[in-house]
């Protein structure tokens, strides 16, 4: 018997994006001025990450942002890139691409060509909101080598 084929449940992706946006504002403090911050991921004591957000790119409606995850000791992995585009007019982000792949479709078949998951899409927006949860948790700002707390200075 044929396996059905993946259905996005549109509510559910929207409401991941809903909260990404929510998490990235409060991590992204000043955006309309501001086009770089820097995060310390405190978490994992032997290995902690630094987290960068860059505006690539403003438009009047939307803001692409790039997030890089970075080990700050040397590590076998290389650095996690995220491109998220901000719609600020329906408040939501979604991630557009990862480490230089590009989901172009809502659902793939399965298995396939680059062997995406059928909800490729979906993964990556719950990934991203798991990851800005943690920075939100974990993360402390880097200015001039100081930490601030993030939920001290970024959540009022």
């Amino acid at each position: 018997m044929a396996k059905p084929r993946y259905q996005v449940n549109l509510p559910n992706s929207q409401s991941i994006c809903d909260m990404n946006y929510a998490k990235l504002q409060k991590l992204m403090p000043g955006l309309e001025q501001r086009d770089h911050w820097r995060y310390r991921l405190t978490g994992a004591e032997q290995n902690p990450q630094d987290l960068t957000i860059r505006v690539t790119e403003r438009a009047p409606y939307t803001t692409m942002v790039q997030l890089e995850q970075e080990a700050v000791l040397p590590a076998t992995l290389p650095s996690l890139v995220l491109s998220i585009r901000i719609y600020h007019d329906v408040a939501m982000a979604e991630v557009t691409a990862w480490s230089r792949q590009q989901p172009r479709q809502g659902n793939y078949e399965y298995p396939n060509k680059h062997m995406y998951h059928a909800d490729e899409k979906v993964q990556l927006n719950l990934f991203l909101s798991d990851w800005l949860g943690l920075c939100l948790a974990q993360g402390h700002i880097l200015d001039n080598s100081s930490f601030t707390n993030v939920s001290s200075a970024v959540i009022k």
